[in-house]
C-alpha cells in the first residue's frame, strides 16, 4: 500500500475516532449556518464541560466525603454538607437579579467561577494547619468555606445557563447538552475509579497525614478548574436582552408562577423529583444492609448505571431535537417506573436481575436531556433567565425535601412485613412501593404540561424501535431495546385511551399525549 493511501486511512480512522469522541461536537455536520463563532464558542463549552467535570470529580463525590471524615465530620456533619449542595440553589433567584442589573453574563460567569475556586485554595491551606488545639474547628471551617464556594457557583452557573440557552440554536440544544453532559461524564468515570484508588493508596503506603492525599488530589482538581475557566474566557457572549423594567425578588419569583404554561411545569418538577428522589438515595442502602451485597458489588452496579446513562446521551439529545422532550420524558419515566417496580422481587439471590435493573440508567441519559431542555424551550426568550432561575430554586426545594421524606419513610417501615406466597417484602420494599405511586402520579403532571411542537408519543416510539443511530457498538443497541421494551409496553397502555381521544379533538400533534 503506498503511502497517500496509507496517510488517507490514518485520516479516515481519526476522522471516525473524533466523531465517537466524547469531547467532540461538531454542529455544522446538520447545522451549516450556525455562525463561525457559534460553532467554535460550542465546541469550547464542550471542552470546559470535561475540563470542570475533571475538578468536579476531584473535589466532590467520594473525595468530598473522605475529605470531611479525615477532617473529622460525623454523619450529622456529612448530611449537612449534603444539604448545603443543594440548598445553595435557593440563592438562585439573587444571581437571577445580579444578573439582569448588570446584564454581563460572561463576566459573571468567570468572576464567580474563578472565586467559587478560589475558595478551595483557601481549604487547601487549612488542610495543613494540624495544631491540636485547633482541630475541633477544622471541620467548622471547612463547611464555611465549603459554603461559600457553593453559593460562588451557583452566582456563577445562573449567568452560564442563560449564556447557553441564548448560544446554542434551540434545535441544537438536545445533541449540545447531551454531548456536554457526555463529556463531563466519561471524565468522572475514569478519573473517580482512580481518585478512591489512590486515597487507598495512600492508606496503605503511609505516605503522610491522610489529609496531605486529598491536597493532591484538590490541587489537580483547581488546575483543571481554573483551565476550564479560561476557556470560558475565549468564548463567544452574544447580546443578553434585558427586560426594560427591572424586577424586585418577589416579583422575579411571582411571574413563572402567574404563567399558567409554565406552572404545569413546575408541578410536574416537584412531583419528578419527589418520586424519584424519595428512594433514590435509598437503594445503595437497601443492597448493601437488606441484601448484604458487598460494596464492590454496589460500585460495580453504579458504574454500569452511569455507563449506559453515558452512552445513551447522544441518542436522546437526537431523538429530543427531532421530536420534542414531553414524548421523551413518557418514555423515560415509564423506564424509571418499571425500574422501580422490579426492585420488589429482588432477593440476594437475583444477580442478572440487579444488573438489568441498573441498565436502566439508559432512561436517565433521557431525563438529563429533555427536563432542562423543556423548561428552555417553553420559558419565554424576554424571561428566559427568570424562569430557569426560579425553575432551578423550586428544583433545589424539592431535592432538598425528597430524601428527608424518604428517610422519614424508611424508618417508618423498618419494622414492617409483607408474605405473599413466594415474595416477602419489608422495610425498604414499602419506601419503593410509595416511590411507585408517585411516579404513577407524575405521569397525570406530565400529561398536563404543553409543549408547542412536540410529537406524539407512540411516533417516538416507532422510531426508538431500531435505535440505529446511536453512536455505540451493536451489543449495546440489543442491550438498549430490551431495557426500553417494557418502558415501551407501560406508555402505550398509559397514553392508548387518552391519545386516542385527542387526536379526534384537535390536529395538534402536542395535544396528542
Amino acid at each position: 500500500m503506498s503511502q497517500p493511501e496509507l496517510a488517507g486511512d490514518a485520516k479516515k480512522v481519526l476522522a471516525i475516532l473524533r466523531d465517537v469522541s466524547p469531547f467532540h461536537f461538531d454542529i455544522r455536520k446538520s447545522e451549516q449556518e450556525v455562525p463561525d463563532q457559534v460553532h467554535r464558542s460550542m465546541q469550547l463549552a464542550v471542552t470546559e464541560g470535561a475540563l470542570t467535570g475533571t475538578m468536579a470529580t476531584m473535589v466532590g463525590g467520594v473525595v468530598l466525603t473522605g475529605l470531611a471524615l479525615a477532617l473529622g465530620a460525623n454523619a450529622f456533619m456529612i448530611g449537612l454538607i449534603a444539604a448545603i449542595q443543594a440548598g445553595a440553589n435557593l440563592l438562585q433567584m439573587r444571581a437571577y437579579q445580579y444578573l439582569e442589573k448588570s446584564g454581563e453574563r460572561k463576566r459573571m460567569t468567570v468572576r464567580f467561577a474563578a472565586a467559587s475556586r478560589a475558595v478551595w485554595i483557601v481549604i487547601i491551606g487549612l488542610l495543613f494547619l494540624n495544631y491540636e488545639s485547633f482541630a475541633s474547628a477544622r471541620i467548622w471551617i471547612f463547611i464555611l468555606l465549603f459554603a461559600l464556594s457553593a453559593g460562588f457557583g451557583v452566582m456563577s452557573a445562573v449567568a452560564w445557563v442563560s449564556w447557553m440557552v441564548d448560544l446554542v440554536p434551540q434545535r441544537a440544544r438536545g445533541r449540545f447538552f447531551a454531548q456536554r453532559n457526555l463529556a463531563a461524564g466519561a471524565v468522572a468515570v475514569i478519573l473517580g475509579i482512580g481518585a478512591g484508588k489512590f486515597i487507598d493508596f495512600w492508606k496503605e503506603e503511609a505516605f503522610g497525614p491522610e489529609p496531605y492525599a486529598f491536597v493532591l488530589l484538590l490541587a489537580v482538581g483547581l488546575v483543571f478548574g481554573f483551565w476550564a475557566v479560561a476557556v470560558q474566557n475565549r468564548m463567544y457572549d452574544p447580546p443578553f436582552k434585558k427586560p426594560h423594567t427591572q424586577s424586585t425578588f418577589w416579583e422575579a419569583l411571582r411571574r413563572p408562577f402567574g404563567d399558567p404554561v409554565f406552572r404545569k411545569v413546575f408541578t410536574f418538577r416537584i412531583f419528578y423529583d419527589l418520586s424519584l428522589g424519595s428512594a433514590g438515595t435509598f437503594f445503595s442502602v437497601y443492597m448493601l444492609t437488606q441484601m448484604g451485597m458487598s460494596f464492590t458489588f454496589v460500585s460495580a452496579m453504579t458504574m454500569v448505571t452511569t455507563l449506559t446513562n453515558l452512552l445513551s446521551l447522544r441518542f436522546w439529545g437526537r431523538i429530543v431535537d427531532t421530536y420534542g422532550n414531553k414524548p421523551i420524558l413518557y418514555i423515560c419515566l415509564a423506564g424509571k417506573l418499571v425500574f422501580a417496580i422490579l426492585w420488589l422481587f429482588t432477593t440476594p439471590d437475583t444477580f442478572l436481575l440487579f444488573v438489568i435493573i441498573h441498565c436502566f440508567g439508559v432512561f436517565d441519559g433521557g431525563n438529563v436531556v429533555a427536563i432542562p431542555n423543556l423548561v428552555y424551550k417553553i420559558a419565554p426568550a424576554e424571561r428566559r433567565a427568570n424562569y430557569i432561575t426560579v425553575d432551578g430554586t423550586i428544583v433545589g426545594i424539592a431535592a432538598t425535601v425528597a430524601p428527608l421524606l424518604g428517610g422519614g419513610l424508611a424508618v417508618l417501615f423498618s419494622g414492617w412485613s409483607l408474605n405473599l406466597g413466594p415474595v416477602t417484602w419489608s422495610h425498604f420494599h414499602f419506601l419503593f412501593i410509595v416511590s411507585i405511586i408517585l411516579r404513577f402520579v407524575t405521569f397525570w403532571f406530565l400529561r398536563r404540561v404543553q409543549e408547542p411542537e412536540a410529537a406524539g408519543v407512540t411516533e417516538v416510539i416507532s422510531v426508538v424501535r431500531p435505535v440505529r443511530s446511536i453512536d455505540v457498538y451493536k451489543g449495546f443497541e440489543l442491550a438498549l431495546n430490551v431495557v426500553i421494551a417494557p418502558a415501551k409496553f407501560v406508555v402505550k397502555r398509559i397514553t392508548k385511551r387518552r391519545g386516542a381521544k385527542l387526536g379526534r379533538k384537535s390536529p395538534n400533534p402536542a395535544s396528542k399525549k
